[in-house]
């Protein structure tokens, strides 16, 4: 292919000499491109791709740290960018996570207790069954309930209280009724949301449930009051809603990830959040390569789940050989702040999953 000694780019108009701009990097051809040199910047862009990607991999998942130095140093081009490097493997991730996770098989636990939705009420579910105005079996707007007064009723359910009479034959999620649960007692008596909502208004301020209380117990009585099939469908729709929105969470994770690293090394001004988001990254990163190659290749192909342990073994001490190497603190300091790490992240953790559960719960 003949080349202009100067020329003018075809994408940015850039005056150029030889093949590529320098500006925007575009090749450049004074002629229509045939399928064959089509085919050639494919494949050299595939092996360029490719030769940075396992450039990049190897040494992120036997060498912790080594990675993130270099690219804090500056040593950049050789190497896949941390955060393309997260989006693809996530993607890859997330991609064989829900071709093999069928939520059919999920909801088919729900006789268990072991669903989604039923530990958001579970968690939520902190009611005192004495503060409040209890329902003891019947609808308290019966005509001839009407006349009783609410003293009468929180009477009549604190002996029932008392004497322990609350059963567990038809709960939605199998849970054990107790003498302690008031959600169990509006389930088994298959309440209304409308009755509870009836009962929440006549009590005072101070003994009324709170705004996500009230959200969560009629979610599950409108849940309850639609049958066998129409409570799986829903349970169904829960769990995919549950499982989707955990990248989303991980993602938020990330950046949180970062800040306690920076709050853990904040006396050493040397290093910037961003390269603490770098190491955030390339750990993230590793963790979702080595489940990928653990459980979907290497456990797959010799039917068993010890590479996926031995995969968890290798997570749990990568942090802290690249904590030691790339901030090159002694040992025991390094692991005091390990062990520091891994209990903000187990707390950060637990406080996502109960907001994306709540955000599932809200958005059904």
């Amino acid at each position: 292919m003949e080349e202009n000694a100067t020329h003018e780019c075809k994408n940015c108009s850039t005056e150029i000499e030889g093949q590529f701009c320098h500006f925007c990097g575009q090749r450049y051809h004074d002629h229509k491109e045939s399928f064959g040199e089509l085919a050639y910047e494919f494949v050299s862009d595939f092996l360029h791709f490719d030769s940075r990607f396992f450039k990049t991999v190897l040494p992120l998942i036997f060498q912790p740290g080594k990675l993130t130095k270099r690219y804090n140093e500056g040593k950049q081009r050789s190497q896949f960018h941390p955060i393309r490097l997260y989006l693809f493997s996530s993607f890859i991730y997330f991609f064989l996570f829900f071709a093999f996770t069928k939520v059919d098989d999920q909801s088919e636990n729900e006789g268990t207790g072991n669903n989604t939705y039923a530990f958001i009420i579970d968690s939520s579910n902190r009611l005192n069954l004495k503060d409040s105005l209890k329902i003891a079996g019947q609808n308290i707007y019966d005509t001839a309930e009407q006349k009783k007064t609410l003293s009468d009723l929180n009477k009549e359910i604190s002996r029932s209280v008392d004497n322990k009479i609350i059963s567990n034959q038809d709960s939605l999620f199998h849970l054990s009724y107790s003498s302690d649960s008031y959600i169990d007692s509006l389930l088994h008596n298959k309440v209304t949301p409308e009755d509870y909502l009836k009962q929440q208004n006549m009590l005072s301020k101070e003994n009324k449930a709170g705004f996500f209380e009230r959200i969560f117990t009629v979610r599950m009585l409108k849940i309850n009051m639609k049958g066998q099939e129409g409570r799986k469908a829903l349970i169904e729709k829960l769990t995919e809603t549950f499982l989707h929105n955990i990248p989303k969470m991980l993602f938020f994770l990330l950046p949180l990830f970062a800040f306690f690293l920076k709050m853990l090394y904040f006396r050493k001004k040397q290093f910037y959040y961003v390269d603490h988001a770098i190491l955030s990254l390339h750990y993230f990163s590793l963790i979702f390569i080595l489940l990928i190659v653990s459980k979907y290749i290497l456990d797959a192909i010799f039917g068993t789940a010890i590479f996926t342990s031995l995969a968890f073994i290798w997570i749990s001490v990568y942090m802290l050989i690249a904590m030691k190497k790339l901030y090159g603190e002694k040992w025991g300091r390094t692991i005091f702040k390990f062990i520091t790490l891994g209990f903000l992240l187990i707390f950060a953790l637990i406080i996502t999953l109960l907001g994306n559960m709540a955000w599932t719960a809200f958005m059904i």
